[in-house]
């Protein structure tokens, strides 16, 4: 039987990187994929999650003179994610060299509450599940870089670094380091439920299997941790 062929005239045939495995061992390959859809779509910015500064860093060093601007969005100061394998790990970008050196940059930081956590915290510590959670479980089907980076575009147009309805290319992880990538339409985060307001457009790339164990087995999510321990002491 013939091969099908696709009809340009009903859209675009384009790539979508799958990564074997989660984890940080991905973030170079990541960035450098988000990087080049950005300059294939004349998308002017890139937003980054970053809790410990370490990926936005990387993102710096990749994008050089490219003339795409970045948007850092990590955590709440203080917040840190409590007994992993290497410790309690202390997110937000808490070294102030590191974050000076992304400001010096040029970067945009935005430091806030993932909008989806703060709609139910209350009942989330009680181990209830709220809509919020559920939202971010069905984006986690995808991967949960996936969840990561629509937060991340809400957070940055919460914070006006970003226009509504602007498109943009978000990249975030499993845990720490970088494995998916996206292009996303941004609107605020009250706007979630508007019809059409937040708009996941392109995948770029993702782990083919998003599912990784917790704690981290190195098996399914891959990295080097070493990289994050100066963030647990």
């Amino acid at each position: 039987m013939e091969r099908e062929i696709v009809s340009e005239s009903l859209g675009e045939l384009k790539n979508v990187f799958y990564f074997d495995v989660c984890g940080q061992i991905n973030t170079e390959t990541t960035l450098k994929l988000a990087i080049q859809r950005a300059r294939d779509l004349g998308i002017e910015k890139l937003v980054v999650a970053s809790e410990t500064g370490l990926s936005a860093l990387k993102a710096v060093e990749l994008l050089g003179d490219s003339g795409i601007s970045l948007i850092v969005v990590t955590s709440a100061a203080g917040t840190k994610i409590e007994d992993t394998v290497i410790g309690d790990l202390k997110i937000g970008i808490p070294d102030k060299k590191i974050w000076r050196q992304l400001e010096r940059a040029g970067a945009k930081i935005v430091r806030a509450t993932d909008p989806l956590y703060n709609v139910g915290a209350a009942f989330e510590h009680k181990g209830l599940p709220t809509l919020a959670t559920l939202i971010r479980l069905c984006l986690r089907m995808v991967s949960s870089g996936t969840a990561v980076c629509v937060t991340t575009a809400l957070m940055a147009v919460d914070n006006g670094v970003l226009k509504e309805g602007e498109e943009v290319v978000a990249i975030a992880g499993s845990w720490v380091g970088l494995d998916t990538a996206i292009v996303v339409r941004g609107a605020n985060s009250v706007d979630f439920f508007k019809r059409g307001a937040v708009q996941i457009r392109e995948i770029i790339c993702k782990p083919r299997n998003p599912a990784y164990s917790w704690p981290i087995n190195q098996e399914d999510w891959v990295g080097d941790l070493s990289l994050y321990e100066e963030f647990t002491k």
